[in-house]
This record gives structure tokens, sequence and C-alpha cells, in this order.
């Protein structure tokens, strides 16, 4: 139903407020944002009524529910009447800003023509009365939004000093905003009880959209490449490189941080497609060089088994502003990140985002020295048996579960049917939990409890994991999985404990290898002499 019509209906009373509705509780910018989104085109959501309630619910009574303030008590002639199950923010806000004129001194929404905005100010009384504004040096009038519905009144309004053009911009809002389709979803026959069970359902339950999908709805469904539009373009420019599909909100996260402003508050509707499309494209590069550091530099083989996302993020600032890093930069950076992850400090509240990301600037070297200093110190990592047993019994879940994994696939794992490497593309190409397989299954005992990866072969699915490393006969492709002739032995014969006891013997030695390759707690972790010698010149 058009915004006019639905106006229309509530001047004669007809929509009601039931007694189980909250009151009135949006802010002035709640009000602001319904309005430009209807000017600009979004969908602003559903409305849900309930027609011609029965005669035991009368307009008078308490389930009879309220007209809107300002509106007559009830229909002409006994129409039809419709309770408003869900949307009363929404329609109390069209009706007190475009349905009625304020009182004097009333905040009231206006539109600001020239910046295409919607503002809230009190009115005057010639603009409550909708005279035509006097001429005042070379900007044009804000026009009252109340005006707007009519187009006799907003005509009358228009001044005459005004150029065609002009009249024409007003003329055109007041199209906009009469003939925006709201949708409506109309119940008959129903109880009260009923219609109370449909309110509940509808403010209780469900899923809001995700800021990336306001962002992909808004914006980047605008920006195309390839045949991908948005999001999915970033991934499409990755797709070769074998990481897998980042999630779109880290991508988002990465576009904000890229651009400067802080993580999680960029407004959409401030976005202008063409700047937008620039910086996304800017972002796919940055997170192109996010992903061969990950790769490459950190053994951090696919997005599935990324202990935090925050590295990804805070990296892609730093490859956006230097390109170019050098290579005591990119060693550093990786000891940062398996610091942070083994110390598990990178994860967390959204305010450790922003700070590792506000650590990033216009100098390299200062910038990763301000990350080593944050989360990156050596203090507090160790590889004793506490850390190993915590490690070890970790599952796919959790980063210590992921850092390992990331530690079992730099062994380069074998294929138990064809003795080739396994690609971590492959192997998580449909989420972790596909390329990581149970060798033993629970049990009544628990003997496999608490065994994390230790009873985890990495491997893709298909034949049970233990029929795999009882019918292997690569000796070669059994021990790249930490898995030698004794062990296969002790798992042939039943004896699960002298099978776990030997293979986390194994893995712990190449897993502690990898990892104190990578976080190098002994190290210097100053920057270059050259680095230095160019900051002090």
């Amino acid at each position: 139903m058009a915004v006019e019509d639905v106006i229309k209906l509530a001047s004669e009373g007809r929509p009601r407020m039931p007694i189980f509705q909250r009151d009135f509780r949006w802010e002035a910018k709640d009000r602001r944002d319904l309005l430009d989104s209807i000017y600009r085109g979004y969908p602003v959501g559903t409305l849900l009524l309930w027609k011609n309630p029965p005669s035991t619910v009368a307009p008078s009574s308490r389930e009879g529910g309220r007209a809107l303030g300002g509106a007559v008590s009830g229909p002409p002639g006994g129409g039809d009447r419709y309770l408003v199950i869900d949307g009363q923010q929404r329609l109390t806000t069209l009706w007190e800003g475009l349905g009625r004129a304020p009182a004097l001194g009333e905040v009231a929404l206006v539109f600001d023509i020239e910046r295409e905005e919607v503002i809230s100010r009190p009115l005057t009384p010639d603009e409550i009365e909708g005279r035509p504004p006097q001429r005042e040096g070379t900007g044009l009038p804000q026009v009252p939004l109340h005006l707007v519905l009519d187009a006799a009144l907003l005509s009358a309004w228009v001044p005459p000093w005004m150029s065609l053009e002009d009249k024409r911009r007003y003329f055109e809002l007041g199209k906009r905003i009469r003939e925006h389709k709201l949708g409506l979803y109309i119940v008959e026959h129903a109880e009260i009880d009923a219609l109370r069970h449909v309110f509940d359902r509808v403010n209780s339950t469900g899923k809001s959209m995700r800021r990336d999908e306001v962002f992909n709805a808004l914006i980047w469904s605008q920006v195309s490449r390839g045949g991908n539009t948005g999001l999915a373009l970033v991934n499409a420019e990755l797709a070769e490189l074998g990481f897998g599909e980042i999630p779109h909100l880290t991508i988002l996260k990465a576009f904000e941080a890229i651009r400067g402003g802080k993580v999680g508050k960029l407004d959409p509707r401030k976005l202008e497609v063409v700047d937008a499309e620039a910086d996304l494209i800017r972002t796919a590069k940055a997170l192109r060089a996010t992903v061969a550091f990950l790769r490459g530099t950190a053994h951090v083989p696919h997005v599935a088994v990324r202990p935090y996302e925050l590295p990804i993020v805070v990296l892609a600032r730093f490859f956006a502003l230097h390109p170019a890093p050098s290579e005591r930069s990119l060693i550093l950076l990786r000891r940062w990140l398996w610091r942070g992850s083994l110390g598990e400090r990178l994860g967390g509240a959204s305010g450790s985002m922003q700070q590792h990301v506000d650590d990033v600037r216009a100098d390299e070297a200062e910038s990763v020295q301000a990350l080593l200093r944050r989360t990156g110190s050596p203090e507090g990592l160790s590889f004793d048996d506490d850390e190993w047993s915590k490690t070890s019994a970790s599952g796919m879940a959790t980063a210590r579960g992921k850092a390992m994994v990331c530690a079992l696939i730099a062994q380069w794992p074998r294929s138990l049917r064809t003795g080739e490497r396994l690609d971590a593309g492959d192997l998580f190409r449909n989420g972790s939990s596909d390329g990581v397989q149970p060798i033993l299954r629970d049990s009544a005992s628990g003997a496999h409890r608490g065994r994390g990866m230790v009873n985890k072969l990495l491997h893709p699915p298909g034949t049970t994991a233990r029929a795999l490393i009882l019918e292997c006969t690569d000796e070669a492709a059994l021990v790249s999985h930490g898995i030698d002739a004794k062990a296969r032995e002790a798992l042939r014969q039943g004896n699960v404990e002298a099978f776990y006891d030997r293979r986390e013997r194994a893995l712990r030695r190449s897993v502690e290898a990898f990892f104190a390759r990578h976080v190098e707690l002994e190290r210097d972790d100053a920057p270059s002499i050259a680095m230095l010698a160019r900051r002090s010149a």
C-alpha cells in the first residue's frame, strides 16, 4: 500500500494500537532514518495488522486499542478497523511526520533539499501553516514533511521565485514519499490471544540483517566486476590463492580499517558508490597481500583454520598502507601473529580490534613495533607440559585447536589413499569439519574424550579414518600424520592408550617445533638497521 493511502487510513482512525504494544520508543534519529529510507526507496519492513477484530473487542475497550495521536477516534460509518500487531514505531513516525501539522514548539521532520537529508527541528508558525517561504540568501528552503503528501499543499508552499528546475525537485520529493509502497500483512478471523502470540513471535524471533548484508544491499550490489558484485567480488579476486572464502563481515571490517574510520561504525548511507568501489578494490588488493603473507610467511593455510579474525583485519590495513614491507617487518609480523594466537590475546571485544587497527600507521617500523608491544610480547609464553596438555586436548572450534592444525598441515601430510600431498584448499573446501576426521569414535568408557587433535586425522571424508590408517601400506604417508609402524600396530590390536601415547609424542615434537620457529621467543624484536637509519635520517 502506498504511504499516502496508509496515512489516509490513519487520518480516519482505522489503525489502532493494542494495549500489548510498547510505548513509542524511537529517538529522533530513528524517525529521520525511516523517512530517509523511504525517500531513497529502501525497504522499511512490513506492517502486521489485524483487520476487523471481533465485535467482542469494542473500539472503546482496552483491547480495542487507541487511535494515533491527532487522528479521529474511529472510522466513519463503522468501516474497517486494524489493530497494529507489528509496526507501531514506523506507523506512528509516518503519521506524526507526514499526516498531521505539528504543534508550535514540537520537534518536526523537515527535508533539506540541497543536502538531500531529513533533519529534526521545531517549525515556525509560517512553516506549520504551510505559507510559502521568503527568499533568503542563495540557498533553497527546507520543506516541512507534513506538507509533502498533499500535492495541493506542497504546490501552494513552493514559492514563485524558485526556478522551474528547483520546483521539480520538491515535487519529486513529494512523489517519492507519497508513492513509496509499504508491505502489509493483513490477518482476519483471529482471537486476541492468538494475535498476542503472533506479536511475541514477530518481536522475539528471527534474525536481523547483519551489517555486511546491509552494505551489500545498499551499496555494493551496485559494484560489479566479472559477474561478481560487492563483497563476493573480493573473494573472487582471492579464489586462486586457495585460502577459502573470507567471511563477508570480516571483509567489511577490513574495508573500514583501511578507510581509517572506526571498525563497525561506518554508515552505508554516507558512502558514494564511486568511492565505495575504489575502496573495495583497494581492500581486495590488501587482502590479497594479507592472504599471501598468511599462507607463505605465517603458514596459516586456510581461512577455516585461522586462530583469530583480528589479524586478517589488522594486516589488511597494514598492507594497504605498506604494500611492499621489508623482510624484517614480515618476520616480526609473523612473531606478533603467533605469539598473540598462542597467548590467546587476539580475541575478545571490538575495542581490542580497534586498538590494533589504530596501531597501524604511516610509519611501517613503528606500526610493527606497536603491534608487538600490544599483543606480541614473548612474556608468559612457554612450551611446557601444561601448555601442551591444553593445546593437544583442544577441538577445532578453539583458537588452540586451529593453531595445532596449522602446525600439522605444515608437515605436508599426504593422502593415505594416493600418497599425494594434501591441499588445505581441498581439505577445508566445505569448512573445517570436513577436513578433520575422528580416528576412534567416542565410547561409554570415555577413553577418547579430551584427546583433541591426537584422535583426529587430517584427511578428506570418505572411508573412516581408522580404516584408512589400517589399510595404508605407505609408511611415509602415515608418518606425515604422526603415525609410525608401532602406533599403527597398537591401533590394529585395539591398544588405544598405546596408540594415543605414541602418536601424541610424535605430534608434540612437530607441533612445538613449528610454534618455536614462528614465535622465536629468544630473538630480538628490533626493526632492521635500514629502517632505523631511515627514521633517524
